[in-house]
């Protein structure tokens, strides 16, 4: 009974309409799109400023990573002509994107002492670690679209749309990392000479998978030019509107390490270890002793983040809100 009635229902929009001649329409389109992208752009350039702030003697920071505005997309459409003037679509698309780039920090340090003349020596210090990060993001919408079409001439015509859509999302954290410590203490003790290493150094690769959902809104304009009999060429920008709230998913940490320390490094251990943990994404201040500042940081943890480097920790909001300029195809069958 219920497929009747929408059946009937249907029919009765059909005629009520007008419509003219009852006409299907598949549409393909790719292009680019730039994006605010929310807290995941304001994380890259609080790390950006982080960097640039303790970019100072006797230690060396750098930070080589763009925010991530950019994004790729594609979709297809199937359409129902209501009318001449007025046509409904459903669609699917697919939207990526990525950045990646490198973080280095580095302390050198080399210091004379002496205690007295039977205890005296030099301290060598040399801290590193480099990380190369790499966001990447990925969105897959449903989408329905209402669209008006007003004819500019025999073979062209611009076109309005607006609608919503069901959007799927994806956010990627991939880094693999190094880090090295080397303490040295070349020591000259009642005319003996000792020497006390501590050498740590371990590398491995750390990532985060989080996903979300999400309902948006996009309004769009174009052109589309008749090339022949049923194909059409279709040229149009869109802007949209896509916030995720809810960001949840998983997290693993997978190194290597090796540990050397004593007089002339007589003791030595080394070893792997693999760690998962599931979580949410969560958006904090992160508050530096070593800058007296604070910076926004995205933190993945199972629980709301609590410590004293942190404050004001809120769920992370991510979107695609922004514009795209699409070229596509359009076939009336």
């Amino acid at each position: 009974m219920k497929r009747k009635a929408v059946f009937f229902l249907l029919c009765f929009l059909v005629s009520f309409l007008d419509i003219e001649a009852s006409q299907l329409s598949f549409k393909i389109c790719g292009g680019g799109s730039w994006v605010y992208g929310g807290d995941l752009n304001k994380n890259i350039q609080g790390w950006n400023n982080y960097f640039n702030d303790r970019n100072k003697n006797p230690y060396s920071f750098d930070y080589d990573v763009k925010e991530l505005h950019s994004l790729w997309e594609g979709g297809a459409e199937v359409g129902y002509a209501l009318s001449s003037r007025f046509r409904v679509a459903l669609g699917l698309e697919f939207l990526a994107g990525a950045t990646e780039g490198e973080m280095f920090s580095s302390l050198n340090q080399e210091q004379d002492y002496y205690n007295s003349a039977d205890d005296f020596g030099t301290i060598f210090l040399d801290e590193q670690s480099f990380q190369k990060p790499e966001y990447r993001v990925q969105s897959i919408p449903l989408t329905l679209t209402l669209y008006y079409s007003l004819p500019l001439g025999p073979r062209a015509s611009i076109f309005l749309g607006c609608g919503g859509g069901y959007y799927s999302g994806k956010i990627t954290y991939k880094e693999n990392y190094e880090y090295n410590f080397d303490y040295k203490d070349e020591k000259n003790l009642s005319g003996s000479l000792l020497e006390f290493v501590d050498q740590y150094s371990s590398s491995g690769t750390y990532s985060e998978k989080s996903t979300s959902k999400a309902y948006g809104f996009h309004a769009k304009a174009g052109l589309e030019l008749n090339i022949r009999r049923g194909l059409y060429l279709i040229i149009e920008a869109q802007g949209r509107l896509v916030d995720f709230n809810i960001w949840s998913g998983n997290k693993k940490d997978s190194y290597t390490w090796n540990h050397t320390w004593g007089y002339w490094g007589a003791f030595s251990d080394n070893g792997s270890s693999e760690e998962s943990k599931e979580g949410k994404l969560w958006m904090v201040e992160y508050n530096s002793e070593q800058t007296g500042k604070s910076y926004p940081r995205l933190v993945f943890s199972g629980e709301e983040p609590l410590s004293s480097s942190f404050s004001g920790a809120r769920a992370a909001k991510i979107n695609l809100n922004g514009f795209s300029f699409r070229v596509g195809i359009k076939v009336s069958l």
